[in-house]
Formats: C-alpha cells, structure tokens, sequence
C-alpha cells in the first residue's frame, strides 16, 4: 500500500474521522511535514509519526459535494457514450434508405464502432495506468466530442466509417471515468456510487429516441439529430476538466506524495 503521514492527513491538512469534518488536534512535536516524507512500506510509524494507507485516507473523507461533483462528471460520460452507441439504431436505418446503403454496409456503420471500442480499451486503458486517470479520462472526451460532431458532417459512407470508428476508440477509454470515481470513494459507499453511474448509462440510451423524435421524426436532418446527440460528449469534456481531479492513489503509485494530500486536502 501507499501510505500517507497520519499526523499531516487527518491533522494538519484538516481530513477527520467523519464525513467532511475538518479535525483539529494539539499539535505535537512528532509532526513531520509534508514534503519531508517519502512513500515508505507500510509500518506504525515513521520518524514518530503515524502513517496510513491511501484506502484509509480515502475512507476518512466520507462523502459530500466532492464525491457528487465527481459521479456527476463521470456519470455524464458514461450517458454520452451510450448516446453514441444507441444512435447506430436510427442512423443505421436512416442512411440504408437515404445513400442506397447495402445490408452489409449497414451493419459495418455498427460493427466499426464495436472495433474501435475494442481497441480503444486496449490502448486507453493501460495508458491510464501510465500517464494518469485525469489526461486519458479528458482525451477521451475530446476524441468522442469531436468525430461525434465529425459524424454529422460525413458526406460519404467512407467518411462516416471511420469517424464512428474513431468515436468507438474514445468509447473504449470508459473503463477511465469508472476507475478515477471508484479511488475517491470510501469502501463502504463504493458499491452504491458505482452502480448509481450505471443510471447514467440508461438515462443517454433512454435519450436518444426522444432527440430522434423530435428531429428526424419531424422531418428534420439526420445531421441534426446526431449534431444533438454529441452535446453531452462535449459536456463530460468540459465537466472533467473543471471537476475532476487526478486521483490520489495514481499520484502516490508515482511519488507524487505532497500532489496527492493536496488533492485530499481539496476534497476534505
């Protein structure tokens, strides 16, 4: 585990035992500062102060506005992406009748998708362990955001083949958002928070026959219709980068020790 100086977590930087209470204490001679203590294997005490696991600061925050502000963000890229998955259904049918597209090509609009998501996992996932859950949760917004939009501008099958190839590949990255709102929440909430994200997923597919009601069942562009379908694409980028933090257990995993208690201190 990586472990965070006690008297400095729940003390000086104001995290307490309870939910978003700030502690207060006398101070000690013990008191290391921040900067001067590294990531040390786990152990009572280190230079006669106490230490703690990442898990255990994480727990002592309990939850509040932070926590929300963070399932919001990440909630809202998980209904994006599903807007963009179950918009395939009407375009699919849409663009068969409007270009003359053959069943296969029809389908390949869907499968390419699917592909791009495929590699998308296998590309942004890892790379969130390597360069931060923060960089990768925010690229992956811009890369749906913008050939979302992309999309509606095709004006050929090839085009929109590979722009939905391109908006699967942000989509793959969702395993991101999942895992950045899962290290700020404390274990005994975890389960509840995580499958409330789940609510998002169906609130954007639930969305989409709505939009597609009032645009292209009014007799209103396809072009329309997916233009509005990008916009919570561009709201998850946007909500990320203005409520969303690195996470403080990727910081720790990587020395970033005084990063991470300010990240902490933040959302205390």
């Amino acid at each position: 585990y990586n472990e965070v100086p006690a008297v400095n977590a729940m003390v000086s930087n104001g995290i307490s035992e309870g939910p978003q209470q700030a502690a207060t204490a006398e101070s000690s001679s013990a008191t290391v500062p921040a900067a001067a203590v590294p990531i040390l294997p786990p152990s009572p005490t280190s230079f006669g102060a106490e230490l703690m696991t990442v898990d255990t600061a994480i727990d002592s925050l309990g939850t509040g506005p932070f926590q929300l502000r963070v399932l919001f963000a990440a909630g809202l890229c998980f209904a994006a992406d599903s807007m963009e998955i179950m918009l395939l259904s009407f375009l699919s049918a849409i663009l068969q009748s409007e270009w003359g597209l053959t069943t296969g090509q029809t389908a390949t609009i869907t499968s390419c998708v699917f592909a791009g998501s495929l590699t998308g996992t296998l590309i942004l996932g890892p790379l969130g362990d390597r360069i931060g859950r923060r960089p990768v949760f925010l690229a992956c917004g811009i890369i749906i955001s913008v050939f979302g939009v992309a999309t509606a501008f095709a004006s050929n099958y090839v085009e929109l083949v590979a722009t939905r190839f391109l908006v699967g590949f942000g989509v793959g990255g969702l395993t991101v958002p999942f895992d950045i709102l899962a290290e700020f929440l404390p274990t005994r909430i975890r389960g509840r928070y995580l499958l409330l994200i789940e609510y998002f997923w169906t609130a954007g597919s639930m969305a989409v026959p709505v939009v597609a009601y009032f645009t292209v069942g009014s007799g209103l562009s396809w072009n329309l219709f997916v233009l509005i379908c990008a916009i919570p694409c561009i709201a998850s980028f946007v909500m990320g980068a203005l409520l969303v933090p690195e996470s403080p257990r990727w910081l720790l995993s990587r020395g970033r020790t005084e990063e991470a208690l300010q990240i902490l201190r933040d959302a205390a």
